[in-house]
């Protein structure tokens, strides 16, 4: 029997805006998240429950991490606590962080809500998709986030902070990334990369699932989904109940996968292994980590507190590189916001404080490729096939020889927290696994919403792509009855 007419996989913007869009059609929607409901204001006003806490306090430490990936590691994989809030796979030519929890990266992400660097990002992609008709989509999904840009009366916004910087240059506020933030009612702290704690970051829990409850969807957190296979008349998930220690069989005539990148791989690729999806010869193509490098800027900044403000104090370029010029690249800056729920010595804390963590960004290759050997996945990425990543390296180089204060970033070890491809949108199968409508290629009610889908790199944060894309999706499998 066929209990649902969609089972979404995965909750974070892929999954979330998918999930809504379909209940708002009348589906029948179950959304599985591997995570748990997180204990934020709008999630505990709504009786949601059980709820785990973000990282603080002495706390701080069990909670950040839900698993380790490592090659070495018996099974690849060491899961510490399953209701963690981050997973980190170290590889040895690309690593990754990825969060988890109901609402996704929503929850740990910069909140810039921001269409593709690249210009016409989505023409001639696939049948079934063109620039005009995403348009509508970005349009939807940053005006749903209530995104705007920041004013001077936010604290370190780049926009007017670096007016006077010799070395550092703002674009116009105009240029600046618009935000899903609610600056009326924040606190300016505890918003960032650890969870935010007074409500002020838009999240997908609050903004999308928490109202589609009462339309009908069923979420089920802590469910970690194994395998997708088919099925009389659909689809059977299997997934494992980390709350009652049992897997669980649910059925649905249709599957959006929407897991994050690399899970969502996994679940392809384990399908594909259990002989579910035939073929599939271009999985694994296409991978990339949208040219991100982090870096830890030891500025020591006299009298500041980088720690309050807006998740991401906006982007900035440097003086003596004109912008648009084959070295200029994207550079945005962020306070260690949250750092006052970390355990630590005071006077650390207050070093810390007087930094920044600055990222550059750009529209990598996405020339990587995913591979499955003995149930585990892995990436391979070339930093020098990546020549972004070195134009980001130039940058960072300059900064700190021109401040004269050290720049920390990982020169031999691309590090990103937006993976993407692997699962990419084409019209050949031979180069691509999904159609333009995100189905996978010879494959019927098999979709993927998520950034694995993405056909290159955006050069962007990808939030709003993800999103727009799986409106797309949303709407073509809404469309079919």
């Amino acid at each position: 029997m066929i209990a649902s007419d969609v089972i979404v996989i995965g909750s974070g913007f892929g999954g979330a805006f998918a999930a809504e869009r379909l209940t708002a059609a009348g589906a029948r929607v179950t959304l599985l998240e591997r995570g748990p409901w997180r204990d934020t204001p709008s999630v505990r006003a709504a009786g949601v429950g059980p709820r785990s806490p973000l990282p603080r306090g002495f706390g701080f430490f069990g909670r950040a991490l839900r698993s380790l990936n490592l090659p070495l590691l018996p099974g690849g994989r060491l899961r510490l606590n399953a209701h963690g809030l981050f997973d980190l796979h170290l590889g040895r030519e690309i690593s990754v962080v990825c969060s988890s929890g109901v609402g996704g990266g929503s929850h740990v992400y910069s909140a810039m809500n921001v269409r593709p660097a690249v210009p016409d990002y989505w023409r001639e992609r696939a049948d079934g998709i063109d620039t005009a008709m995403m348009d509508a989509h970005y349009d939807a999904a940053i005006t749903r986030m209530g995104a705007r840009i920041p004013d001077a009366s936010v604290p370190n916004f780049i926009g007017t902070r670096l007016q006077q910087n010799p070395l550092l240059r703002p674009p116009s506020v105009e240029s600046q990334p618009a935000m899903g933030f609610r600056f009326e009612s924040s606190t300016f702290t505890d918003n960032s990369f650890f969870g935010c704690h007074d409500g002020s970051k838009v999240t997908l829990d609050s903004l999308l699932l928490l109202p589609a409850l009462a339309r009908g969807l069923q979420v089920h957190d802590l469910h970690e989904v194994a395998l997708v296979g088919p099925v009389r008349d659909g689809w059977c998930v299997t997934a494992y109940d980390h709350r009652a220690k049992v897997y669980r069989h649910l059925t649905a005539s249709r599957v959006v996968l929407a897991a994050g990148t690399l899970n969502t791989l996994r679940l392809l690729f384990a399908s594909r292994d259990a002989g579910a999806l035939g073929a599939v010869p271009a999985l694994g193509l296409g991978v990339g980590g949208n040219g991100d490098v982090p870096a830890y800027w030891r500025c020591n900044t006299a009298d500041a507190d980088y720690s309050r403000g807006t998740p991401c104090h906006g982007r900035f370029g440097l003086r003596d590189i004109a912008p648009g010029s084959e070295d200029d690249v994207d550079l945005t800056a962020y306070g260690l916001n949250g750092i006052d729920g970390v355990p630590m010595p005071e006077a650390l804390r207050r070093a810390l404080k007087r930094d920044l963590i600055l990222v550059g960004m750009g529209a990598d290759q996405a020339n990587g490729l995913a591979t499955w050997t003995g149930g585990r996945l892995r990436l391979h990425y070339s930093r020098t096939a990546n020549f972004v990543l070195a134009r980001i390296y130039r940058a960072f180089d300059r900064i700190a020889a021109r401040s004269a204060r050290p720049v920390y970033f990982l020169r031999h070890w691309p590090l990103t927290v937006h993976p993407l491809g692997g699962a990419r949108v084409g019209d050949d199968p031979q180069q691509a696994v999904l159609d333009g409508y995100g189905q996978v290629h010879g494959v019927s009610g098999l979709y993927v919403a998520d950034a694995a889908a993405l056909p290159a790199a955006p050069g962007a944060p990808p939030s709003m792509t993800v999103a727009a894309w799986a409106s797309h999706v949303a709407a073509g499998i809404a469309a079919q009855g």
